[in-house]
């Protein structure tokens, strides 16, 4: 038998065993998202957005007339409030009314920016907060590959006679590996096709899984070779027991939640509901 690739600490945190079988392999599009654009964004437009605050520059005047055209006018009434007393000139509640009217005029769209101002970071910070994606699940023992996206139920089951083929396995996987000009190969992502709980509708998900930032060079082959071999184990759970543990820290550790940062709760299964749909589908399909 040929020493795996792979290692616990490696598969400790892409996979998580749920016991009799089955197991979640973690979503990386989510996590690669908020590191590569959310982040980034977000802590520039703070930055600028505080600096321009404290300051009292910039976008700060435009910010000040949309919370409050009145705390927006201040300094300038204040002025020419002044320049009208020396001037004699007598001040009345109309006079301030019709001086706020011609700057409203004057700075039509300064309530525009004020509000764009303040909402494009609190944006951002909106999709810092949301979820991460909910897990692929695998069922070694009723060969089942399952999930959930936007409401909607993904499913497929390989023969048992593919359990003692690893490349007629692999192939029935449908996986693939992505990578882009941000995402050399080999810090790619593990594209696994899934179709649509009914056949007929000729529909499928193709998740990417797998942990960002990748533990290590070519994650993405590794995780593949560790999925095959645990649909082909026929005791997975004690086979593979030492792979779910961590040895060591890594300096991805550290840097963990700043990738799978939420503030939303991440999107969990309905055991009861998906378990109805699974049997559904295998009443169906078998």
């Amino acid at each position: 038998m040929n020493t795996p690739n792979y290692t616990p600490d490696m598969v400790s945190r892409n996979v998580k065993p749920l016991g009799n079988g089955v197991i979640e392999i973690t979503r990386y599009n989510v996590s690669y998202f908020k590191a590569i654009l959310v982040w980034p964004w977000f802590i520039i437009v703070s930055v600028i957005t505080l600096n321009d605050i404290i300051s009292q520059t910039g976008m700060y005047n435009d910010i000040q007339w949309a919370i409050s055209v009145d705390w927006a006018l201040e300094n300038t009434w204040r002025l020419v409030r002044g320049g009208m007393q020396v001037s004699g000139i007598p001040i009345t509640p109309e006079t301030y009314l019709e001086f706020k009217m011609r700057m409203l005029n004057k700075h039509p769209d300064a309530i525009y920016y004020g509000w764009f101002y303040i909402l494009f970071p609190i944006f951002w910070f909106v999709l810092l907060c949301l979820p991460n994606g909910r897990p692929v699940r695998i069922d070694a023992k009723r060969r089942l590959i399952y999930f959930w996206w936007w409401g909607k139920f993904y499913i497929k089951q390989y023969p048992e006679s593919l359990k003692h083929n690893e490349q007629r396995l692999i192939y029935f996987l449908q996986t693939d590996f992505h990578s882009s000009w941000l995402n050399r190969e080999g810090m790619s992502c593990l594209i696994m096709d899934i179709p649509f709980e009914n056949p007929e509708c000729n529909k499928k998900a193709s998740p990417a899984l797998g942990a960002y930032r990748p533990v290590c060079e070519y994650q993405s082959y590794y995780l593949r070779d560790f999925i095959v071999d645990y649909l082909k184990s026929p005791n997975p759970d004690k086979e593979f027991a030492h792979y779910f543990k961590k040895e060591k820290r890594i300096w991805q550790d550290y840097f963990g939640w700043f990738y799978r940062f939420h503030l939303i709760p991440n999107f969990g299964y309905n055991e009861k509901k998906t378990e109805a749909r699974i049997q559904a589908w295998l009443d169906k399909n078998v």
